[in-house]
């Protein structure tokens, strides 16, 4: 199963990516992704998260979205973000949790300040009526800054 989820990303990866352009899927699948977020310091832990996630599918897109790949640091909140939203609004309102110490990690705020930030956005009058896309837009504003 192992093989075919690694061959199913390496095959998708090799007709996505023009040659020229092409990074190692090694490079991909240990720094892009949520495996690239949540293990940075653990090359074969990313790589293994990436493919068991969505086999590649994320690393390789957000890898292709832009010349520098997934390298920056906006990238990486952005997919942490898109990828934890739900957990990250609770831990939050919590003020604890391994989502938004990452993301306070990503973002080189404290996660006083990303809570203090945010509860902002929650006391506005258009939070009730903003769209999930809209409230990780927001936070990823407060984050990425």
């Amino acid at each position: 199963m192992k093989k075919t989820l690694i061959a199913l990303s390496i095959a998708m990866y090799s007709i996505m990516t023009p040659q020229a352009e092409a990074r190692s899927l090694e490079k991909i699948l240990t720094e892009c992704g949520i495996g690239g977020i949540l293990f940075k310091e653990v090359p074969a832990l990313a790589a293994l998260s990436n493919v068991i996630w969505d086999l590649g599918t994320t690393a390789t897109l957000s890898d292709l979205s832009s010349k520098e790949g997934c390298k920056g640091k906006s990238a990486k909140i952005a997919m942490l973000i898109g990828h934890t939203y739900d957990n990250l609004e609770t831990e939050i309102a919590e003020g604890k949790g391994k989502h938004i110490n990452t993301l306070a990690s990503l973002s080189d705020k404290s996660t006083s300040e990303i809570r203090e930030d945010f509860s902002k956005v929650v006391a506005s009058k258009e939070y009730s009526s903003m769209n999930k896309i809209e409230k990780a837009d927001s936070l990823f504003q407060i984050t990425a800054e």
